[in-house]
């Protein structure tokens, strides 16, 4: 099963590099769409935990927000989006068995992230320009986003680092465990039940912050107003966050998940008859 893996790993490292290299832009695309992806399902999510925490059972829209975010797995999946977060695996893996430069992984890596933050803002923008977010009687309709959107920006760089870690940790394992599964029935369920830890318990997972952060920085009246234990939103916390969540997320799924099966299968590096050399 991990040869299998290790093959598929291979195989998405050499398809990516050559998109990237050939055709940057259809490359930026694919990564567009995975922010587009993750900042609608979030938004989505959060307007579930609004509307719950209005009811006299708030915890069930904790509940069913954790599992109906790995939607926005799903679609990315199945559309072929490029999601940095899971490359963070692929290439550790691919650069540890010298399928790939270090540069070229950190080049492909920081492609993504960009084109991650870019479609995370413009879904934002469209979603603040459907009018459902505008301020009504003095109330904005998704107060949970916001409250959320000001805890991330308020919580201390190690806690974040650590959720960080956490968080793509859980996914990569998500990632390699679809990867083998070979029935679609079957992927489409492991994938949302899979994440419900990771979301449930409040992880960091910096490109589905990309989307909290442009729909508060996008109604700039709901990011006055919201407020965590005493603390507002603010643009350097975001972005604060946003590094650490980075950081975390790299060590979690290219160090933890891909360093774990790159060691494990170390020998396929001796079994490579070529090695890429430093361009």
């Amino acid at each position: 099963m991990e040869n299998k893996f290790i093959d598929k790993v291979y195989d998405s490292v050499a398809s990516k590099t050559t998109l990237l290299d050939r055709k940057m832009f259809d490359y930026l695309l694919r990564s567009i769409f995975a922010g587009i992806f993750l900042c609608l399902i979030y938004t989505f999510c959060m307007q579930l935990v609004s509307d719950f925490n209005g009811t006299s059972v708030p915890a069930l829209g904790k509940m069913l927000m954790s599992y109906l975010f790995g939607i926005g797995l799903v679609f990315i999946v199945y559309f072929g989006a490029e999601l940095f977060t899971s490359n963070a695996m692929y290439f550790s893996v691919g650069s540890s068995h010298k399928q790939v430069t270090i540069k070229k992984s950190i080049k492909l890596l920081i492609t993504c992230w960009i084109g991650n933050f870019i479609g995370a803002g413009i879904m934002a923008a469209i979603l603040v320009g459907t009018g459902l977010f505008n301020i009504s009687n003095g109330v904005f309709p998704n107060p949970a986003l916001y409250e959320l959107a000001a805890k991330k920006a308020s919580l201390p760089w190690d806690q974040v680092l650590c959720r960080g870690i956490l968080a793509n940790f859980v996914v990569n394992v998500v990632i390699y465990i679809q990867s083998v599964v070979k029935e679609d029935v079957s992927r489409l369920l492991i994938i949302p039940l899979g994440l419900v830890p990771f979301v449930y318990l409040g992880f960091e997972h910096s490109i589905a912050n990309f989307g909290i952060f442009f729909m508060t920085w996008f109604t700039p009246e709901a990011a006055a107003q919201a407020v965590y234990h005493g603390h507002h939103f603010t643009t350097l916390g975001a972005f604060h966050n946003l590094l650490f969540a980075t950081l975390g997320n790299l060590i979690g799924g290219g160090l933890m998940v891909g360093g774990y099966f790159a060691y494990l299968n170390r020998k396929r590096i001796k079994e490579n008859k070529t090695c890429i050399s430093e361009e």
